[in-house]
C-alpha cells in the first residue's frame, strides 16, 4: 500500500506542476499534456482519498467543525503549535499527517508557502528548510522527504 500511495501522491504533484506549466506557457502546451492532467484528475477522483502520508483517512467525529478551527488557528500559528492548541483547547489529539489530511492539500500548501517566505527572509537556504521540515516530520509533496528541489517548488 505504501508504494502505491507514494505513487499516487507523486502523480498528484506531477499533475499540479504540469497544469501550472500548461497555464504559464500556453503556446508550449500540447493536447497530450492538457489531456494528461484531465485524465489523471478524473482517475484520481475515483480513488479513495489518501492523506498526505499515504494512508486512508480515519473516521472523524463531526461534533465540532475541527477543520474550520484548525484553519483559523493556522492563520497565525505553525502546524506544530496548532496540534498543541487543538490538544489543549479542543481535547483532540492529532498527528501531523492527520492535521494535514484534515485541513486539506490547498491549505497545507498555503501554510508551507507562508513559512517558506518567513524562512527565506531570515536567509535560510532551501537545503536548510528541507532539513528543518524533515526534522519536524512535515509530510512532503511528491516524495518521502523534503529536499532543496521540493522546497524550491514552493517559490512559484
Amino acid at each position: 500500500m505504501e508504494n502505491y500511495a507514494e505513487m499516487v501522491l507523486a502523480m498528484d504533484a506531477c499533475a499540479d506542476r504540469l497544469e501550472y506549466l500548461n497555464n504559464l506557457f500556453p503556446d508550449l502546451a500540447t493536447p497530450t499534456t492538457t489531456e494528461g492532467v484531465i485524465h489523471w484528475r478524473q482517475y484520481r477522483s475515483r480513488l479513495p482519498n489518501l492523506d498526505i502520508a499515504g494512508e486512508l483517512p480515519r473516521e472523524t467525529q463531526p461534533a465540532i467543525d475541527l477543520r474550520s478551527i484548525a484553519i483559523g488557528l493556522l492563520q497565525q500559528h505553525s502546524l506544530e503549535d496548532v496540534l498543541e492548541m487543538l490538544k489543549e483547547e479542543q481535547a483532540v489529539e492529532l498527528t501531523l499527517p492527520e492535521l494535514v489530511q484534515l485541513i486539506g492539500r490547498k491549505d497545507y500548501l498555503t501554510v508551507l508557502k507562508r513559512e517558506f517566505r518567513e524562512l527565506l527572509k531570515n536567509a535560510i537556504s532551501f537545503e536548510q528548510i528541507a532539513a528543518l521540515w524533515n526534522d519536524l516530520e512535515r509530510p512532503a509533496f511528491g516524495g518521502a522527504t523534503w529536499n532543496s528541489r521540493s522546497v524550491s517548488m514552493l517559490a512559484n
